[in-house]
């Protein structure tokens, strides 16, 4: 997937802040489900184009990683749920409704730790990179 944003900050370490802003969300296909609307998010310089404060640049977030990582943070704390709700089952007989709602809950938690960590441990390979200069800002 190509992204538009609008460059915020520069760092030394090739890493810039961007921000999707109104004239590029209008070419965005994804502009009405969008989470990052009016956000700041970072992205990777690879390239050899020298970018300034102000510049549009073009974002690539490649599809199957982007899937990925929505499969992680939303769905597998759902699929946890009936995981925790009938685990009470396998170790006690007769075990009551509120237990095995709480023990769901739990499992949903789980699963939300497990989407931190995977985000934590993986978050230099999901980092959009920057695949070049759509304008520059004039001064």
């Amino acid at each position: 997937m190509y992204e538009h944003a609008s460059v915020l900050s520069l760092q030394d370490n090739g890493v810039v802040t961007v921000m999707c802003q109104t004239a590029g969300c209008e070419n965005c296909k994804a502009g009405s489900f969008c989470a990052t609307k009016g956000k700041t998010f970072v992205a990777q310089n690879d390239t050899e184009q020298t970018i300034s404060v102000g510049d549009m640049v073009e974002l690539y977030l490649p599809p199957g990683k982007t899937v990925l990582a929505g499969f992680v943070a939303l769905l597998v704390p759902v699929l946890l749920f009936p995981v925790g709700y009938y685990l009470p089952s396998a170790f006690v007989a007769d075990v009551g409704e509120g237990v095995r709602i709480i023990s769901g809950i739990g499992g949903i938690a789980v699963g939300f730790m497990i989407s931190r960590i995977f985000s934590k441990a993986k978050a230099a390979e999901y980092v959009p990179k920057i695949t070049r200069v759509i304008e520059t800002r004039t001064n």
